[in-house]
């Protein structure tokens, strides 16, 4: 067992790769009454072309069948929901599919032990049947009925879509109706075993426990269980340049006021994890001068009455994609878009102020250390750092780092040929 720390935050966890691969992160907090944990598999809805173990040939999985599966593991062979086992012992249980991660997690303040046995348990023995398959299918397909109506799930998987021409990202993580009829026991199995192997997972548990003891119990409940014998797991994506698949796009929807969104693609490159991160954070704060709420050019969008209190935007960056969206309700989106556009062209070519990026800099660093005393932020943040191959403490030590010349580096990205819009319109 590993000891990470970082003295300046006066912060420790405890690591360990088990025998079978399992990676486990602990870290007790004797001041907190709760404990939060979470098991997660690095598997999302990206992942539909892969060569399945103990093949050689790449297969492609219907769109949506993570998150399928992610349903189904709830349901145990004896007909009972791991959902309400976990009620009866006074925890919450939840569970959730992103583009690149499956996670099933709980929250207690009794019962821990019980409650990490429960959790490992249900995930790692599947039972998949034909009546229960039909059941779920049924339900997931009212649930993707219901996003069909949600124009927020339309506006982002319509700007994706103009983002992006292949890559899956521009897909929705619950498939559609069509890609769910043709999931079956069969290919719930295959992906399960490709997936679920022990060296592809992680589980982090932070709060009031004992270390040894837990330690222990995760130690014994994976020596008594039979896995197959771990493999590199090969997987299918598709790295596009910045060009946008489609520059300008729209649906009607019984909406009240117009809702637009506009994305600018980046590209992709090749970057060690902490090289990546740096680029990510330098971003963020590039982004964040422009745009945040105490910034001269959010002041002035305000002001000309061309933003709203809807205003929202958000960066998203992975080793496959990258992007930067806007959203806005507006009478007016031709006048948002434009802005946006020519703000973005500003940002290509305009200095940056020294004392506006130490400003953001130390917001950056209060707002990261507050977020440790977050049990949950610690626990999704530990399997998202391992995902990217850091540790949790690495984002601090680069953003110390960083320096008004990184931030200008990243002015390079900003390229209005890269832009997409989506805008929903009331039906008329």
């Amino acid at each position: 067992m590993r000891l990470v720390e970082n003295k300046k935050l006066n912060e420790r966890y405890y690591f360990e790769v088990l025998e079978n691969g399992l990676k486990v992160y602990l870290m007790p907090k004797k001041d907190f009454h709760k404990t939060y944990a979470i098991f997660s598999t690095k598997y999302g809805s990206r992942d539909i072309e892969f060569i399945p173990i103990g093949k050689k040939d790449y297969i492609k999985t219907p769109e949506g069948i993570a998150h399928f599966l992610e349903h189904k593991l709830f349901e145990n062979e004896d007909g009972t929901d791991a959902s309400n086992l976990f009620a009866a012992l006074g925890a919450e249980v939840n569970a959730f599919t992103t583009n690149y991660q499956t996670a099933y997690l709980f929250s207690t303040t009794s019962d821990v032990e019980k409650n990490v046995i429960l959790l490992l348990d249900f995930v790692q023995k599947p039972y998949f049947n034909k009546e229960g398959i039909e059941k779920e299918r049924g339900i997931i397909e009212q649930e993707l009925l219901m996003y069909l109506d949600q124009p927020q799930n339309i506006q982002y998987y319509g700007i994706l879509k103009g983002l992006y021409k292949y890559n899956n990202i521009r897909n929705e993580i619950g498939g559609t109706i069509d890609s769910i009829k043709q999931i079956n026991e069969d290919l719930l199995y295959t992906c399960y075993q490709t997936f679920y192997q022990p060296n592809n997972m992680t589980l982090a548990i932070v709060g009031n426990f004992d270390l040894d003891i837990i330690l222990q119990l995760i130690k014994e409940n994976q020596a008594k269980k039979i896995f197959p014998k771990p493999s590199n797991i090969n997987r299918k994506y598709y790295i596009e340049d910045v060009t946008v698949n489609e520059e300008n796009s729209f649906i009607e929807m019984s909406v009240n006021s117009p809702k637009v969104s506009v994305g600018l693609k980046f590209p992709c490159e090749k970057n060690t994890p902490q090289e990546f991160l740096k680029k990510f954070i330098s971003l963020e704060i590039l982004v964040d001068l422009y745009f945040s709420e105490s910034s001269n050019y959010y002041e002035e969008l305000i002001n000309k009455n061309i933003i709203n209190n809807s205003f929202e935007y958000a960066l998203y960056y992975d080793e496959t994609y990258g992007h930067l969206l806007f959203n806005l309700d507006t009478e007016n989106p031709e006048s948002f878009i434009s802005k946006i556009r020519e703000i973005i062209n500003i940002i290509k070519i305009n200095d940056i102020d020294e004392k506006d990026f130490v400003r953001t800099k130390k917001l950056y660093l209060s707002r990261t250390i507050r977020r440790f005393n977050s049990l949950e932020y610690i626990a999704n943040y530990m399997i998202e750092s391992d995902l990217d191959q850091l540790t949790i403490f690495d984002a601090i030590d680069i953003l110390e780092s960083i320096k008004c010349e990184d931030i200008k580096n990243q002015r390079k990205y900003f390229n209005i040929n890269s832009v997409a819009t989506f805008t929903i319109f009331p039906k008329k």
